[in-house]
């Protein structure tokens, strides 16, 4: 007999998202005399604080086009000029709308370590987070499938990019003073290592970023990061709540008002996120397994009762792992995982047990009709391990993903189910362009621009080819080193002997050159580059890093 589909579990889920989406209506809202919250226009909220001395925004959208609309809501209630711009942290929806508000010569504080992730975030792993961050947040997705997400309005994709890095940074905690306004930057690891919330004591306000925003929170993001500090996220709420605020202005969602619901709400979160960390660290300590641990762990009665910590943003399985992950990596203990079968290994034997591949399709194709959408997915998987281009395996995968999507009220798995869907039916979006590496790579440091270099590089052109080169950056004059051999490239600070090839030119150039925007031969032409030795040995150097 087979299922029948109930409509239930998916207007639940569309629901629970509609109501959630009401704190983010689109307005800026009057917090104190001096401090407007814009909450909707983009996924996070960006704050005018109006001083004596000029406008101080905190935080600019995810984009360009975001930040103007803001901007002329803001320049409405105060015309001043901006005189600083606070990141609270370095995601991409705090920071990519900066230059709508600030200039070359407007000073951008944050915490020292958002240098760092700015650097990571668009260098180091910038392909892999653009293609996982659009599926978190469904930037593909038609609005009737994925219309907001847990912490806001739908993330809208900017178009051209400019990015403005932080010029005055601080470790710890540091005191400002802009006309008569006192303002305190403290560092407060949670939802990111380099978090910080902004406390102004004379008006007892207190921004607190995204350490608080009203779901269960992400401990652990799907679009993938290190692990996030989640003892330090409890103690930094408790710092919060140590100064008694009588206004919050949060990243996420709208300001919340008065000293006793602020207490209660930052407890409720702290307390939440205590319970599934020491849960997590009794159970490991116990001996159990990741997976032992996921189905065990929940909220007591006492906290999942609040709204806020419902799981329409992070995930408590997921914390869990993540939290297991962190302390002990990704051994859990059982001997026979130490060194696995391969996927497609595994799915031959579980074909074999089947009775086959067509036996094995068939199970696939009833589990999604009878409903059991996660065990249909798990066996398409095996099926298209085996067998990758076979279509029906394909159209069963897309089915049980879509089923899983639209079941889901958690707005993450929710776009990444229906966003894995639509790629496995159209194709992967093309995300990459060479502006926006462009853009990226104009404001990284030269040593920051050559650990992309390592991953630029592409082995399998130059596994049996040993090249040298010579490269003076004319900004600072100073010289490096880069030696391709073993389909690395290794690049040392110094002075090389007899080179293959000498290159004096700007970090800028170089840049250019490497990312494919400007021609080898091209800047041959350029005043400001000079090579010396065999001008189709650099070519070949350059063509090393093209795909």
């Amino acid at each position: 007999m087979k299922y029948s589909v109930s409509k239930d579990e998916k207007e639940l889920a569309l629901m629970y998202l509609q109501e959630h989406t009401k704190r983010f209506t689109k307005r800026v809202e009057k917090v104190t005399e001096n401090i407007y919250c814009a909450v909707g226009y983009g996924l996070a909220n960006s704050t005018l604080i109006v001083t004596d001395a000029g406008n101080i925004i905190v935080d600019t959208t995810e984009g360009i086009e975001t930040a103007a609309e803001v901007k002329k809501e803001f320049d409405k209630i105060s015309p001043l000029p901006t005189i600083a711009v606070i990141y609270t942290h370095g995601h991409p929806d705090h920071i990519n709308g900066a230059s709508v508000f600030a200039d070359d010569k407007t000073e951008i504080y944050a915490n020292k370590l958002t240098l760092d992730f700015i650097q990571t975030q668009y260098n180091q792993l910038n392909s892999i987070l653009e293609i996982r961050g659009a599926r978190q947040f469904g930037v593909f997705l038609q609005p009737e499938h994925y219309p907001y997400s847990g912490l806001g309005p739908a993330l809208k994709l900017s178009g051209t990019k400019k990015i403005m890095v932080p010029t005055t940074v601080f470790e710890d905690a540091v005191k400002l003073q802009f006309g008569s306004t006192v303002i305190q930057l403290v560092s407060a690891p949670g939802e990111t290592e380099d978090q910080i919330f902004i406390w102004l004591p004379e008006e007892k306000v207190l921004l607190g970023a995204d350490n608080y925003y009203p779901a269960f929170p992400n401990l652990y993001t799907i679009r993938g990061t290190s692990p996030r500090p989640v003892l330090q996220w409890v103690y930094s709420l408790d710092k919060m709540r140590a100064l008694q605020a009588e206004y919050l202005v949060l990243g996420h969602t709208e300001p919340v008002y008065g000293k006793e619901k602020i207490a209660e709400l930052l407890t409720i979160y702290r307390d939440g996120i205590q319970y599934i960390h020491d849960s997590t660290v009794r159970g490991m300590n116990a001996g159990k397994t990741v997976d032992e641990l996921v189905e065990e762990i929940s909220l007591p009665e006492s906290l999942a009762s609040y709204e806020e910590l419902r799981e329409l943003y992070g995930s408590i399985s997921q914390s869990v792992r993540a939290i297991y992950s962190g302390y002990l990596g990704w051994f859990d203990g059982n001997a026979s995982n130490l060194e696995q079968l391969s996927s497609r290994a595994f799915a031959q034997k579980m074909a074999d047990l089947a009775g086959g591949n067509n036996r094995l399709l068939k199970e696939a194709t009833n589990a999604v009709e009878n409903g059991e959408f996660q065990w249909a997915a798990q066996l398409a998987d095996m099926l298209l391990s085996l067998l990758p281009e076979n279509d029906q395996a394909l159209q069963v995968k897309i089915r049980a993903l879509t089923e899983l999507g639209l079941r889901s009220y958690n707005s993450n798995n929710r776009s990444y189910y229906l966003s894995q869907a639509k790629e496995l039916q159209n194709g992967v979006p093309f995300l990459n362009n060479r502006s926006n590496h462009s853009a990226y790579a104009e404001k990284m440091p030269i040593r920051a621009f050559f650990q992309q270099m390592t991953i630029l590089l592409q082995p399998e052109k130059c596994e049996h080819r040993a090249l040298s080169l010579s490269l003076t950056i004319t900004d600072d004059q100073k010289q490096h080193i880069l030696v391709i051999r073993n389909g690395i490239i290794d690049i040392q600070e110094g002075c090389l002997t007899n080179p293959d090839i000498t290159v004096a030119t700007s970090s800028s150039i170089w840049k250019e050159i490497i990312l494919g925007i400007l021609n080898p031969n091209d800047a041959a032409n350029n005043a400001g580059f000079q090579l010396t030795g065999d001008a189709v040995s650099f070519s070949q150097f350059v063509g090393f890093f093209q795909k």
